[in-house]
């Protein structure tokens, strides 16, 4: 379809950094070692797609060593946000200090090679501390394993956003039933959806992303005014072929199906959950 017109001030609400080496080289114990991928980088490819504000989400690879983000979250006077990694061990002048630098919020892993050594109940009190600071938390995961959090965590009034979708897999019939339950827990206030990482839940089918349409639209239907997208740029981990981040902006605006709820989706509702 044709680009829709959306008014301005899209945000890309997902994507990383590495690098430059020289001034934040990996740490020994770094989880994975990806390309170097710096902000400058990043900048040239949201200035190619028009979008103007973006959410850095902190590498795993970096663990807590928030230098590189809040180093590139500064050059963008304001723009661009983060979401961080924590430990729970931070104390209230650190988190003050990741608040002052553009931080508001921070990711749950429950991915396999991310997922080690965690405990819920305690990820749940860090979720209810940097709920006072108005951040929110996003889950990563499968959908089975972000559903049983979901029903654990109803009385959690931190907001909370699914991230990718929860990647599930349309042709397992589990993942379709486990989609219907995920819209239903979505029927909160503060639940939201990010409706990123199509390339990944269509990864290694040889169907065209437009098969994923009626699962992706099914949850913007269900939180039209909490969804968001992001690129999830420069894709790590990613098996396969790297997307074209153009085809991706394309596809979500393809699921919203018009200016209005393209504009929600780029523009009003991420400005409403990160500004």
């Amino acid at each position: 379809m044709d680009s829709l017109h959306v008014n301005g001030g899209r945000w890309d609400c997902h994507t990383h950094i590495y690098g430059p080496w020289e001034e934040f080289p990996l740490p020994e114990s770094a989880v994975y070692r990806p390309a170097a991928a710096p902000m400058a980088a990043l900048l040239q490819m949201h200035r190619n797609l028009g979008i103007s504000h973006g959410v850095l989400v902190q590498a795993a690879c970096y663990g807590t060593d928030h230098s590189a983000l809040l180093d590139a979250i500064a050059v963008t006077g304001g723009r661009y946000k983060g979401v961080a990694l924590l430990n729970g061990s931070e104390s209230d002048s650190q988190l003050e200090a990741l608040h002052a630098g553009g931080v508001r919020g921070i990711r749950f892993n429950f991915m396999g090679h991310l997922a080690e050594g965690q405990n819920i109940s305690e990820l749940k009190a860090l979720a209810e501390r940097v709920g006072s600071l108005g951040w929110h938390v996003l889950l990563h995961g499968k959908l089975g394993q972000i559903l049983p959090i979901l029903d654990s965590w109803r009385s959690l009034r931190t907001t909370l956003v699914i991230d990718h979708m929860s990647r599930p897999d349309p042709a397992l019939e589990t993942d379709r039933d486990g989609l219907v339950a995920l819209r239903r827990y979505l029927d909160n206030e503060r639940r939201w959806i990010k409706l990123s990482g199509i390339d990944r839940m269509m990864s290694g089918s040889n169907e065209p992303w437009s098969r994923a349409l009626p699962h992706v639209r099914g949850l913007l239907a269900a939180a039209p005014d909490r969804a968001i997208w992001g690129s999830d740029w420069p894709h790590p981990n990613i098996q396969g072929d790297v997307p074209d981040d153009s085809k991706l902006l394309a596809f979500i605006e393809e699921v919203c199906g018009d200016a209005e709820a393209a504009d929600a989706v780029l523009v009003s509702n991420p400005r409403r959950l990160y500004l």
